[in-house]
């Protein structure tokens, strides 16, 4: 293992190294600026597309004024969709809770029998216990003023609170599959596919909630998106990337349209495409006919 000896650089050193490298900075007091507001290391992870891989240098004609641009095509297209990534998580929390509840009770998520054995129960209510404890919500924090059996409240409270992570985890290992299969199929899908798509989509939430890059990055997981007829609903499914951010951006187009219809997601979506047309949407994943497709007409 190396020991780290990069020493920290002043922000006017910054400046000529980006320089050094082959970046155009028209004005290097804009230039410092922005770097006393979003960090070096961040703006690397954009300014590293317009680098020969190679010798690690800017490619000819590179300016800083790109950099920035691509850093806010990236920031507005995470405004976008982490609207939009609220609208599912809300929809399938609730869809979950109220499914479970309505069969087995309010205080489902607290026997062990509903889940898998794969799944992670102590780990898991121990979580909540904590989180119950400390929460500062009012509805949470009045249950536990007014009852003290059960000693935790009720699904549709403690569904609000846990990360979307947790219930995409929590649906893999539902154990009363008549259940899952009846909420998969209120999204026409089967149920190995809905679940990819919310490991997938949590993926995602969880870079633009940390604010990470997004643009022209593969993502970790792949995305399953259906081939045959009956649950079929992209044209081009076999020339897409299943790694791509464009992939992800179908499967919560098509939930989208079943959860809220009247969603202005799609139309915000093509807007910010339609003002930045010089951004390289083939990299991110996007097929020649993608407009054509029925989930973007």
């Amino acid at each position: 293992m190396l020991t780290y000896q990069v020493p920290s650089i002043t922000i006017p050193e910054q400046v000529e190294l980006l320089k050094a490298k082959g970046l155009t900075v028209d004005s290097a007091n804009d230039v410092e600026r922005w770097l006393s507001h979003v960090s070096y290391s961040r703006l690397k992870n954009y300014a590293d597309k317009f680098k020969n891989a190679q010798t690690g240098n800017f490619v000819p004609n590179s300016t800083f004024d790109q950099v920035i641009k691509l850093y806010l095509f990236d920031r507005d297209l995470k405004f976008v969709l982490f609207d939009a990534i609220e609208t599912i998580e809300v929809a399938i929390k609730t869809l979950i809770s109220n499914s479970m509840a309505h069969v087995h009770g309010t205080h489902w998520y607290m026997e062990r029998q509903h889940f898998l054995p794969s799944f992670n129960f102590d780990d898991f209510l121990t979580s909540v216990e904590k989180d119950t404890l400390n929460s500062d919500e009012y509805a949470v924090k009045r249950y536990r003023q007014r009852y003290s059996e059960p000693h935790l409240p009720p699904c549709w409270m403690i569904f609000e609170s846990l990360s979307f992570g947790t219930i995409s985890k929590i649906f893999e290992h539902l154990s009363d599959r008549t259940i899952k299969l009846a909420i998969c199929w209120k999204y026409n899908l089967p149920d190995n596919v809905f679940v990819n798509w919310l490991h997938c989509i949590t993926q995602l939430r969880n870079r633009c909630a940390h604010h990470s890059c997004i643009v022209y990055r593969s993502m970790a997981k792949t995305i399953i998106l259906p081939s045959r007829s009956k649950h079929r609903f992209l044209e081009e499914v076999g020339k897409i990337d299943l790694s791509s951010l464009y992939a992800t951006l179908c499967c919560m187009q098509y939930l989208i349209n079943k959860i809220q219809p009247g969603s202005n997601f799609k139309n915000k979506l093509l807007t910010l495409i339609d003002n930045n047309p010089d951004m390289d949407y083939q990299h991110m994943g996007f097929t020649e006919n993608w407009r054509k497709e029925q989930i973007w007409t």
